[in-house]
């Protein structure tokens, strides 16, 4: 659940995985119950923290009303709904710096064990010795046995020294003192840890790695390079950089699919927006993205009722929260950015109805409909999108409003597929709601 922001999305979340569609008409929830009602299996939720009032309402009605189902959640906090046996997920197994100092004494311990299996991937054979073995279990205890913390320590064997390392945590590593009172102490120590390895970057990487960080659920090389190139990122090198992040555990490459893809560990994602904040050029990059998701949008828009639709449709589905992520900016913003949020619902609307996503595409629509600005013509595509979703829920009063004004702005610009449309979508309505004499009008 890391990509999503929107609390009212965690229903639909679970239902993608189980390759359930909205139905019109009925709360998506619902559809999840009854699914589920005569299984068996296990659900489980990953990074509930930032949704947990929607996790707690999701998790409560599916053990209420499905028998047969459980639930492994992952989250800072309980749920707290009944039934709920919370589970401390400990640290690695870590080494007493005063005692375990030999190769032998520090194989048997999981925080060391996982700094060696790291450092071997940057520096093939790499081994503990007698010479930095005091220093390694230095490092490990020093780190809490947290995964991530070990990882990226490990990531700098390629050009450090292990007992350097443990000298330079010693200089940047504030363990539970630093930072705010408020935060969790885990939160303090990756926080320090990642302060320390981005210092270590140059101006590129540093660009980039903060850059990145306006992507939702992962990106593409040719995104990155459409969104993120300029100075001091160069188009030519952003593969480059990208593997050097990746060496030093600061972004993982999947290669499962036919493309690359990359991602963010969550935490270091939010690491590189609020740095992107501090620069003070967020609004910057996040207009990139937009403008980026607009186009794959447009492109998108002529292939979904092609011989091409399933291929999109599937491009589509894995960009959907970088989608998400540009339309809530867009909703954000007034003037120019508006207008490329409207463009690119405008474009995707079919890949919303196709795949069952009426509220959430009707909810976008809603909130970038909702201000003034923007062509005609986009404004209008909008609308027509925007009441076909409405219809297929059943929301006759909505369509017939929207398809109206849609019909007077097709008009004005002389668009006769437009006007057609709109047309179309009146005379659904009228079907639908008894009133056969102007469909026929309507549809002739």
């Amino acid at each position: 659940l890391a990509p999503l922001t929107d609390p009212a999305l965690v229903p639909m979340a679970v239902a993608e995985v189980l390759g359930l569609q909205e139905e019109a008409g009925t709360p998506i929830l619902r559809t999840l119950s009854e699914h589920l009602r005569s299984r068996h299996l296990l659900l489980i939720l990953d990074n509930c923290e930032h949704l947990l009032d929607a996790c707690a309402r999701l998790v409560d009605t599916l053990l209420r009303e499905c028998p047969g189902v459980r639930v492994l959640a992952t989250s800072r906090e309980g749920l707290g709904v009944p039934g709920e046996r919370p589970h401390r997920v400990p640290s690695l197994s870590l080494p007493d710096p005063s005692r375990d100092t030999t190769p032998e004494r520090l194989a048997q311990f999981e925080a060391v064990r996982l700094f060696v299996e790291r450092a071997d991937l940057v520096q093939a054979g790499f081994q503990p010795t007698s010479q930095n073995a005091p220093a390694l279990a230095s490092i490990c205890h020093r780190l809490d046995g947290i995964p991530l913390a070990i990882e990226l320590a490990a990531a700098r064997v390629r050009s450090l020294s292990v007992e350097e390392i443990n000298d330079k945590l010693g200089q940047r590593f504030r363990l539970l003192t630093g930072g705010s009172r408020t935060a969790l102490p885990r939160q303090q120590t990756l926080r320090s840890l990642i302060d320390w390895s981005y210092d270590l970057l140059n101006a590129a990487e540093k660009a980039l790695l903060r850059r990145l960080s306006v992507f939702s659920g992962g990106w593409t090389l040719e995104a990155a390079e459409a969104v993120c190139a300029g100075d001091p990122v160069e188009e030519w090198e952003v593969l480059d950089l990208l593997t050097s992040l990746g060496d030093k555990s600061l972004l993982v490459a999947e290669t499962s699919g036919k493309a690359a893809r990359y991602r963010f560990l969550e935490t270091v994602r939010q690491y590189a927006r609020d740095r992107l904040l501090e620069e003070g050029d967020g609004e910057r990059w996040r207009d990139r993205h937009l403008a980026h998701y607009r186009s794959l949008g447009e492109a998108a828009e002529p292939q979904l009722s092609g011989a091409d639709q399933q291929a999109w449709l599937e491009r589509l589905e894995v960009e959907h929260d970088n989608v998400r992520a540009a339309l809530s900016w867009a909703a954000e913003s007034e003037g120019a950015a508006r207008e490329e949020g409207l463009r690119l619902a405008g474009g995707i609307w079919r890949f919303w109805f196709v795949r069952g996503y009426f509220g959430e595409g009707r909810a976008w629509f809603s909130s970038l409909l909702s201000g003034e600005g923007g062509a005609a013509s986009v404004r209008a595509k909008a609308l027509i999108g925007a009441g076909k979703l409405a219809y297929y829920q059943a929301d006759h009063a909505s369509t017939r409003v929207l398809a109206e004004e849609g019909l007077a702005l097709f008009r004005e610009l002389g668009h006769r597929e437009g006007i057609a449309a709109a047309l179309n979508n009146l005379g659904n309505v009228a079907v639908n709601t008894g009133d056969q004499v102007s469909a026929r009008a309507l549809y002739e």
